[in-house]
């Protein structure tokens, strides 16, 4: 069985995939937009089963707040 730092290491990264995957759907051509959308979807999809299994084999919470709130961009 995988350590929890392992599964969170495999977490993280497709956490960065699926960003880079929406960073082509912004710039990618027209035609292009769907096949991305189905990429990014399964991405997702694949996460939220990942954070679930850790959640509940591990009895931990995985955060998903958002560091960069409103306070904190007038700071930056």
């Amino acid at each position: 069985m995988k350590t929890i730092e392992e599964k969170v290491k495999i977490y993280n990264k497709i956490k960065i995939d699926l960003i880079k995957v929406s960073q082509c759907l912004e710039f990618c051509a027209e035609n292009d937009k769907t096949f991305y959308q189905d990429i990014a979807l399964n991405y997702s999809n694949q996460l939220k089963s990942i954070k679930e299994a850790i959640e509940k084999t591990y009895n931990v919470e995985i955060c998903e707040c958002n560091l960069f709130t409103s306070d904190r961009k007038k700071s930056l």
